[in-house]
């Protein structure tokens, strides 16, 4: 095998285990003031204290995913 073939294939390889880059980009930025007022107990105060303190990116986006499921509104069933 040359050597370019053998830098084409590792190359390959490497692409394969990488994620796909989405070709629209979006901005998914929160504003800590926005999240701020939606937190109304004292375990969503907390986990913002978290998220403001994190700094990995990833771990980040986590506890914000984490803060926003305790703050849906639950529906309840009517028992009717």
């Amino acid at each position: 095998m040359s050597h370019d073939t053998k830098k084409k294939q590792k190359y390959l390889l490497r692409n394969l285990f990488r994620p796909k880059d989405s070709s629209v980009k979006e901005d998914t930025r929160i504003s800590l003031a926005s999240l701020k007022k939606l937190a109304t107990t004292k375990e969503q105060k907390d986990i913002l204290k978290l998220i403001e303190r994190e700094t990995i990116p990833s771990v980040k986006a986590a506890w914000i995913d984490y803060f926003l499921e305790k703050t849906k509104p639950h529906k309840y069933k009517n028992s009717n």
